[in-house]
C-alpha cells in the first residue's frame, strides 16, 4: 500500500505512518462476504492481495458490477459516501488481504492531513471514471467488443474467475459468452 500511495502524494515516512495506523489489516478468506446490501457501508478498503467480486442480486439474477484484482480502494461507494443502505455485496473470490479503514477515521485523516484530500480526490475520480467508462462501453460496443477489451485488459480474470461471473458482468449470459469465446 506504502508505494501506492506515494505514487500519488509527495508525503514524509511519519506521515504515512499517520495514515496506516487508522487501518486495520484484514484477511478474508475465499467467498466471505464483506459487504452486504441494506446496511449502510461504513469502511473503505484498500486491496493489497486477492480478488474480489462486486455484484447485486434483483429478481434472483445476479449482475456484477466490478471486479477488483488490482492495488486500489473499494467500497460501495454509494452508500459509504452518502450514508444509504447499500445496495451491493462485495465477495472474495479467492484470499484477501485488505487494509480497511473507518469512514469516520478516512474522514478525520483528510482533515488532520490536507494531503491527502488529493488522495480522496484520486479515488473518487478513479471510481467515476470506471463507471462512466463501462457505461459508454454498453452504449457503444458489441458484446464482441467488450469482451475482447476485457480480455485484453484483464486477461487474469478468464483464468480465475467462474464464466457466469465474467457473462454476467458483460451483461450477457454464459452461452451468450461461450459463443463469443468461440468466434475469436
Amino acid at each position: 500500500m506504502k508505494e501506492i500511495i506515494q505514487s500519488h502524494l509527495n508525503i514524509d515516512e511519519e506521515t504515512y505512518q499517520a495514515f496506516e495506523q487508522l487501518s486495520e489489516l484484514r484477511e478474508y478468506n475465499k467467498n466471505e462476504i464483506l459487504s452486504r446490501p441494506g446496511k449502510t457501508v461504513r469502511h473503505i478498503y484498500f486491496l493489497d492481495a486477492g480478488l474480489l467480486r462486486a455484484y447485486r442480486i434483483h429478481e434472483g439474477i445476479e449482475f456484477t458490477h466490478y471486479f477488483i484484482n488490482d492495488r486500489w480502494f473499494f467500497t460501495d461507494y454509494t452508500s459509504y459516501l452518502n450514508g444509504s443502505p447499500g445496495m451491493l455485496y462485495l465477495r472474495a473470490l479467492s484470499a484477501c488481504r485488505c487494509y480497511r479503514f473507518t469512514k469516520t477515521s478516512f474522514d478525520e485523516l483528510l482533515r488532520a492531513h490536507p494531503v491527502f484530500e488529493r488522495l480522496g480526490r484520486i479515488i473518487a475520480e478513479k471510481a467515476y471514471l470506471r463507471t462512466a467508462e463501462r457505461t459508454v462501453e454498453f452504449q457503444t460496443s458489441s458484446l464482441q467488443e467488450r469482451y475482447h477489451r476485457l480480455v485484453k485488459r484483464n486477461p487474469e480474470l478468464f483464468r480465475e474467475v467462474p464464466q457466469k461471473y465474467i457473462a454476467s458482468y458483460l451483461g450477457v449470459t454464459e452461452q451468450s459468452l461461450s459463443r463469443i469465446k468461440a468466434i475469436r
